[in-house]
C-alpha cells in the first residue's frame, strides 16, 4: 500500500533560536523532527502500510545517531520513542 503525502510546513520561531545567531539549539531541532517522523508514523499507521512505518522508525533511527553525536546529553531512546509513538 502506498501514502499519498500532505506537505504540512512547519515554522521555527525566533524564540528556539539557541542564541540569535542563526543557529538553531539541538533540543528544538530533535522536537520538531520528531513531531514530524511522528505525524508520518501515525498516517501510516492509520493506513496499515507497516513497510512505510518501518522506513519511518530506520529514519528516527538515523536521525537519532546524528544528533546523539552532536550533543552528549542527547536521549537517543526518549527520541525514537517521540518520533514513533502518538501522545495521549
Amino acid at each position: 500500500m502506498s501514502i499519498t503525502w500532505t506537505h504540512v510546513p512547519v515554522i521555527v520561531d525566533q524564540d528556539r533560536r539557541a542564541d540569535g545567531s542563526g543557529e538553531i539549539a539541538v533540543e528544538a531541532v530533535d522536537r520538531l523532527v520528531a513531531r514530524v517522523l511522528c505525524r508520518a508514523h501515525r498516517a501510516a499507521e492509520a493506513v496499515d502500510a507497516p513497510d512505510e512505518a518501518r522506513v519511518i522508525l530506520h529514519l528516527a533511527q538515523c536521525f537519532a545517531d546524528e544528533l546523539a553525536a552532536a550533543s552528549p546529553r542527547f536521549d537517543r531512546l526518549r527520541f525514537i520513542e517521540a518520533a514513533t509513538t502518538a501522545s495521549p
